[in-house]
């Protein structure tokens, strides 16, 4: 490990805003405020509350200059079920409290009302105070009315204001307490889109016997559901809710989705009738009714910004005071810097506004310059003198990773990059307890190569339209490619862009995100309806379109991209390999100020000719050094293609070999024999395929081996 101290002060001035509010005066912890009549408490009588391996409370009332308890990045579960339903399920909420441990060390919490069929968990990570002034859930006994909330809303301190003003009287100082008493004045919700934050929530409402689950407009937070005998289940994890849950079977359309995305995208989840919470969305789940709505407004469709010096004056502020608001901890904070773009902007802002000196945290592969960014971490380091850590890390050390982060994901999940993130977040999480990231920024401002896809189509879309394009692209896709040679990275990028000049619209919008194509997936199913699979694949991407104030591709996609990928893909993978750590990451780049600016803007201030996030790079470039100004995206990646020509490629026969689960009944285990053998030999690469296929086989035999396939349907 190296870690290089600053030698110079870097240069800060302040965020701007505020980061303590005092208590009000005469207020007093939690602990303490239960005996007041109405207000919250955890019930002990027919009601029972539950609070283990909790740190010790720092005694009496909290003194005047406190700060704000935000943050309860941490777990939350439950169920609802009717009155006729039965008696709460047996030791189910202990086990889906257990199975969050990882996500909420410094605590946990239970409230169960028996006679409602209500239970509601919590397991906590403490940012800010560490006191039992915000413990969860939070319960007032006159509903009653429950509340378990994970995650942070930046914007509490105005919002607790505003409710002062109005009377309220709060006895923590904290963000929990502030959505607390916005639920209790307003159980419609109404207020959601006034949050700025990144949450996931429930709410039990005793008088109208109504559940609410709501997530934030991005999915930070990760939130599922699912309908069980006489009620409703919910936690932040597979895992955690699968105490809940009977037998469930396993989805054929979802998993040909995993295999031609490398995702699951929401609602689905890999098991039939369990669901992924939206992004934006509510649920109200009453007397066995479900109803699910977006409560999150649209993004604007015309731009605030008149022209592009405008937009640049505008984002830098709008950054500026995200990347403020997310400093804002009563533990050591520190920036995610991989040496990209995003991970540099955010840490100059950082060090620039932030006020003393930044911990920057990055790994790195010494030797292996096609994956190795620690040069340029180095040089954002160097120039705002943060105090630099770096993980030099050997290939073996990441593949020996490969079974613990596959232990952590409760569904299958084939995005390599888990693997260094698992691991940065390791060695972060033994220095700091929160990171900033520069998570969204690549989907906001066009940072991707295959977004020079809409380049191309606007050039060159006429051909996909006569009549050679059709044997033009079969021809194309038997061209052999080997992705760590330059000719096979070059092949591979000619299939991609022939791929991206099809004349249907929702086939292109597909191609630019697959990473199995038509031919391959027809050799790795068994049946003969690989088009109806693609079909639904590509009819998900093409609702999420939406529709851009004119007839501009890449801004089309991006949004595409934005409520698909993004959550399900980037967002699940910060999550889980964070939270596995204990470490809350924070991303400023989705902070929905910065979205709803850039969002409807020109997409050619995006993509500049074939310069990628024009208009950040342009906006911030006096504050990275000159090699970052037009350095190619390199991406968070490992070597997964070689290892499965190499150290990888027994683990992955024996996964094929043995399943019992999938081969015969919706894969075929012969052309997976021969997708795995090509690939071994060079003759084609098919990493995102294979990679894909060991973390579905590699999911089933560890976390679902008793569970069944369902009829394949490609609904």
């Amino acid at each position: 490990m190296r870690e290089a101290t600053p030698s110079r002060t870097s240069p800060s001035a302040s965020c701007g805003t505020t980061r303590a509010m005092p208590p009000q005066a005469g207020s007093s912890d939690w602990t303490t405020c239960s005996t007041r009549m109405g207000r919250p408490h955890y019930a002990t009588s027919a009601r029972s509350a539950i609070r283990t391996s909790r740190r010790r409370v720092r005694g009496g009332s909290q003194s005047s200059n406190r700060p704000p308890i935000i943050g309860r990045v941490c777990g939350i579960a439950g169920y609802v079920r009717t009155a006729t339903s039965g008696p709460l399920i047996p030791d189910a909420l202990g086990r889906m409290i257990d199975a969050l441990g990882h996500r909420g060390p410094d605590g946990r919490g239970a409230w169960t009302d028996a006679a409602a069929g209500v239970a509601f968990g919590h397991t906590r990570l403490a940012i800010l105070d560490l006191s039992h002034a915000a413990d969860q859930p939070m319960v007032d006994e006159r509903g009653p009315l429950a509340l378990v909330y994970n995650g942070e809303i930046y914007n509490f301190a105005e919002l607790r204001g505003e409710l002062v003003a109005d009377g309220a009287r709060f006895a923590s100082t904290g963000d929990t307490a502030v959505l607390f008493e916005l639920c209790r004045r307003d159980p419609e919700l109404t207020f959601l889109p006034r949050l700025n934050g990144m949450f996931a929530f429930a709410l039990w409402d005793g008088r109208s016997r109504r559940l609410s689950l709501v997530r934030d407009r991005t999915g930070v937070k990760p939130l599922l559901y699912a309908p069980i005998a006489g009620g409703l289940a919910f936690a932040s994890e597979m895992k955690a809710l699968r105490p809940a849950l009977d037998r469930p079977t396993i989805s054929p359309s979802a998993v040909v989705q995993l295999l031609t995305l490398g995702f699951i995208g929401a609602p689905d989840t890999i098991f039939n009738g369990v669901l992924k919470l939206e992004p934006g969305h509510l649920l109200r789940y009453n007397a066995g009714r479900i109803e699910v709505r977006r409560w999150s407004p649209e993004p604007p469709r015309v731009p605030a910004a008149g022209s592009f010096e405008d937009a640049k004056v505008m984002l830098r502020e709008a950054v500026r005071r995200a990347v403020c608001d997310r400093l804002v901890a009563d533990v050591p904070v520190g920036v995610f810097l991989s040496g990209g773009i995003d991970s540099s902007i955010v840490t100059a802002v950082a060090a620039r506004y932030g006020g003393g000196t930044i911990r920057s945290f990055a790994v790195g592969f010494p030797g292996e310059p096609a994956f190795d960014e620690t040069h340029y971490a180095r040089s954002v380091a160097e120039r705002w003198s943060t105090q630099h850590t770096e993980l030099a890390l050997t290939l073996d050390e990441i593949r020996q990773a490969i079974p613990t982060v596959f232990d952590h994901l409760g569904e299958p999940f084939a995005d390599s990059s888990a693997l260094p993130t698992y691991l940065l977040s390791r060695l972060t999480r033994r220095h700091v307890t929160v990171a900033l990231s520069g998570d969204g920024a690549d989907e906001l401002f066009a940072g991707y190569r295959r977004y020079a896809a809409a380049r191309l189509f606007d050039r060159f879309g006429w051909l996909g339209r006569t009549p050679a394009y059709g044997p033009l692209r079969t021809l194309i896709e038997r061209l052999p490619a080997r992705r760590e040679r330059q000719i096979g990275s070059k092949i591979n990028q000619l299939k991609r862009a022939w791929r991206t000049l099809d004349a249907r619209a929702p086939s292109r919008y597909a191609n630019w995100m697959r990473i199995t194509d038509d031919r391959t997936l027809q050799r790795l199913l068994t049946d003969d309806q690989t088009a109806g699979h693609v079909a639904a694949i590509e009819d998900y991407l093409w609702r999420h379109r939406g529709q851009p104030r004119d007839s501009d591709d890449l801004n089309a996609h991006l949004r595409t991209e934005w409520t698909t990928s993004l959550p399900d893909d980037m967002l699940t993978k910060v999550d889980l390999m964070s939270m596995a750590h204990g470490l809350e990451v924070r991303s400023p780049f989705l902070d929905f100020r910065v979205v709803e600016l850039v969002s409807p803007l020109p997409s050619n201030w995006k993509l500049a000719g074939w310069r990628r996030k024009h208009l950040l790079i342009e906006t911030f470039k006096d504050d990275l050094p000159p090699l970052l100004h037009d350095r190619p995206k390199q991406g968070f990646e490992v070597p997964v293609g070689p290892w499965l020509r190499g150290p990888l490629y027994g683990m992955a026969r024996s996964l094929i070999e043995e399943d019992r689960a999938f081969f015969g009944q919706l894969l075929s285990r012969d052309g997976a024999r021969r997708l795995l053998d090509e690939h071994r030999a060079g003759r084609s690469d098919h990493t995102g395929t294979l990679w894909s296929l060991v973390a579905l086989l590699s999911w089933h035999r560890r976390h679902a081996a008793s569970a069944e396939l369902s009829a394949r349907t490609t609904d």
